[in-house]
Order: C-alpha cells, then structure tokens, then sequence
C-alpha cells in the first residue's frame, strides 16, 4: 500500500488558547453642565482627544437666554424703546456664556448632548476615559478557564489595527457563580501604552499556556485515537511494515502535535490511509518534507517582535 510519511523530530513548540474581548476603562470622567442653559459649540466626536485646560463647549445661563427672549417680544412690541434695551443686555450678559474646560488629557467615549439642547445644572455633556486605564475583558470558555493562571504573557489584536500585535498580560481570572457556568471572565493589561484608546472595541486575545523548547513532534495527520479506550496510536513504518504503536501527545499546535512518550526522533509515522491501515500491513512510505514547518512555529512571535514566554504568576 502507498502512503505518505514523516520523519519524527524535535522542534519548539507551544500551545494557545485564543479568545475574544472588548477593551474597557477603569477611569471615566464625565464633562457636566457648569450651569442650567443652551449648549453651545460642542463639537466632539467619539474617540476625540482632548487635553487639559481645553474649553470644548459653553453653555448660555438661563438668565441671557431669558434676557435674549425679552429682546425679541420687546423688538416686535415697541421697536423704539427695544434698541435701548439690546445695549442694556449686551453690557451685562455674556455672549460667550460658561465655558465646560476639560480637567485632564483624555478620550473621548460618548457625546451625550447636542449643541442647542437645554439642560439642567450638573446635566452630564460628555463622557471622557482615561487612555492609560484603558484593559481588555475577554470571554474564556469554563473549560478552558483551568490552563490559564494570571501573570501569562498574551497577545492582542484588533480589526481596527491590522498586522499589529500587542504584548499583554493575563492579570485576573473572575469565576462565574451561576449555577452551570459555560464561561468565565479575564482581565488583560497592556504591557505599555494602550493603542486602542477606545472603549468598546473587539478584540482578539492569544495566552500562551505551555511551551516545550525541544519537543518529539510529528504531523498531526499521523495521529489516531481508540474511541474504545481513550488512547492515542501512530503507525511507524518498520523496514516497510506499518507498526501500530502507542502513544501520548501532548501540546498541540497548528499541524503539529507533541509526543511524550512512545517515539523518538528519527522514526517514520505514516500520515495518510486512514482507518484503512492496520498492524503488520505492507506499506510503500513516501517521506514528505516538513518545508522547515517545524521550525517556523514560533516565528509569529518575533514577527511582531513580541516574545512569548510563559510568565509565572508574579513576575514582573
């Protein structure tokens, strides 16, 4: 029978777990109405910065609003006396009105008024985070929840910055106390000045949870499971006869997986014929290049010059 092999070698190897998240603040600052009256001049957009000191909108008080109401009755009423009464109001009024000055560099989340809209004293006008407290909650699935412990390196990617990564670490893991919880919740912290300034954003999230520097690897394709007993098998060619031989895998990671035990470097395993293959069949082994597969697993990490150890809980 013809088959399709590969040579068992050693090479790094890791395992991932990816998830999806949203980025969060933990410091908002909301920009409030300095008195009752119109806004007036307010321009910003969400994901605006704004900084320190800066006026981003005025509000007209209630009383030159009033004043600026009377002037209109009194210009229709009695045109004569109305031109004296308009310098009266432009003397003591103030055309400008009460400027809202922003109180520290920030982001800005959301534009709760428009310009023209009435509002209260305190009424809130903008909401503002702060871009340095900006993290990343992300969903982990319950089962996958045991392999992760906080202080894991990750990496962060964002649609909204593509071919970008950004280093992380896992700082929390918060329990679900439902009664049958399906996932938990994690908590990421960049590692330095949060790109995405935004809340609400989508994100994807990669945790590495084990790396083995010198791993017994082998294509995933040579690797069986007895639905029976649970256990895992690979056919090793033996001077042309397929050799059913146990095994235990370990980390998994893209087309590879990791053998702890039951093969050594060097041997052929057969990657193709399925179930059709069976111990002690003759087989016609054609060893497949790996194309320097195997030595290329960890090459997205020093592509975006992130490295990807895995941290210890408490390292620094």
């Amino acid at each position: 029978m013809a088959v399709s092999a590969a040579r068992v070698t050693r090479a790094p190897i890791q395992q991932s777990t990816r998830l999806l998240g949203l980025t969060q603040a933990l410091r908002h600052v909301t920009l409030r109405a300095p008195c009752a009256g119109m806004v007036q001049g307010l321009e910003l957009q969400s994901g605006d910065r704004v900084r320190r000191g800066q006026i981003v909108a005025q509000v007209i008080n209630q009383e030159d609003l009033a004043a600026q109401a009377g002037l209109g009755v009194a210009r229709k009423l009695d045109p004569a006396s109305a031109a004296q009464l308009a310098r009266t109001i432009k003397r003591f009024a103030s055309d400008a009105g009460v400027p809202v000055v922003v109180p520290q560099a920030a982001v800005v989340a959301k534009r709760l008024v428009s310009n023209g809209q009435i509002v209260a004293y305190l009424d809130p006008l903008v909401d503002l985070i702060d871009p340095s407290s900006i993290y990343v909650q992300a969903t982990v699935p319950i089962d996958q929840a045991r392999r992760l412990k906080p202080g894991m390196m990750a990496e962060i990617s964002s649609p909204l910055a593509p071919g970008e990564v950004f280093p992380a670490r896992l700082q929390a893991l918060a329990p679900s106390f439902d009664l049958n919880p399906a996932t938990a919740s994690a908590r990421l912290a960049f590692l330095r000045s949060p790109p995405l300034a935004v809340a609400g954003i989508a994100v994807e999230v990669t945790i590495v949870t084990e790396t083995v520097s010198q791993a017994v690897v082998i294509p995933k394709a040579a690797l069986f499971e007895s639905a029976g007993t649970r256990s895992y098998y690979v056919f090793v060619d033996q001077n042309q006869i397929a050799r059913r031989t146990t095994i235990v895998p370990g980390v998994r990671q893209d087309d590879l997986v990791e053998v702890r035990s039951g093969l050594r470097p060097g041997q052929i395993v057969i990657t193709s014929g399925g179930y059709a293959l069976s111990d002690g069949l003759k087989v016609r082994a054609t060893i497949e290049p790996d194309n320097g597969a195997a030595s290329k697993l960890m090459a997205p990490a020093a592509q975006t010059g992130a490295r990807r150890p895995v941290a210890k809980p408490g390292d620094q």
